[in-house]
């Protein structure tokens, strides 16, 4: 039965992997759920379990994934105001992110929606700095910074994943072993 559970946490961790880069889909959460299914269905004592999960890493662990989550809300407005966006730009990028794989999703489904992810805070931002009179180049500017803070938070959720990995492949090794 524990084998079962390994090779489930396994398969969550992994699916958390690909869902960084599904819009709307909180990767790190999936991947995190995968360690805690293995704590919470295995019916070893807690010597018997993989070395280094216990409840404590565990929390830890998921307060790391709420923080991924919680950076990936804020990345793109950081990015734009970053690179000069004003108030405006913000919301034009928050509505971009919103519209944006809605828009692109009829170009294929998932790989539309993350274009429009990618596309949509871009164009939100630009277009709401120039509806507030900005110039061209500070509008563009501010929309590379959405751009930048997205980036930015798929990198952290995906490192966030594959740390979670390595942590459940290092016990396992470490008790195989």
């Amino acid at each position: 039965m524990e084998i079962v559970l390994v090779v489930a946490a396994f398969v969550l961790i992994l699916l958390g992997c690909v869902f960084v880069f599904v819009p709307g889909v909180p990767g790190p959460l999936v991947a995190w759920c995968g360690p805690l299914i293995y704590v919470l269905f295995t019916k070893s004592s807690p010597e018997e379990m993989l070395p280094a999960m216990s409840a404590g890493t565990l929390m830890v662990s998921g307060l790391l994934a709420a923080f991924t989550l919680a950076f990936d809300f804020v990345s793109s407005w950081w990015g734009a105001k970053k690179y000069g966006a004003t108030w405006r730009g913000g919301v034009g990028a928050l509505i971009g992110a919103l519209i944006g794989p809605v828009v692109f999703s009829p170009l294929g489904g998932v790989p539309g929606m993350l274009l429009g992810l990618l596309i949509g805070p871009l164009v939100g931002a630009v277009l709401g700095e120039l509806i507030g009179g900005r110039d061209w180049k500070n509008s563009s500017r501010a929309g590379w910074g959405t751009l930048v803070g997205a980036l930015l938070a798929t990198v952290v959720k995906l490192f966030y994943c594959l740390g979670v990995f390595v942590w459940l492949l290092g016990s396992v090794l470490v008790r195989v072993l």
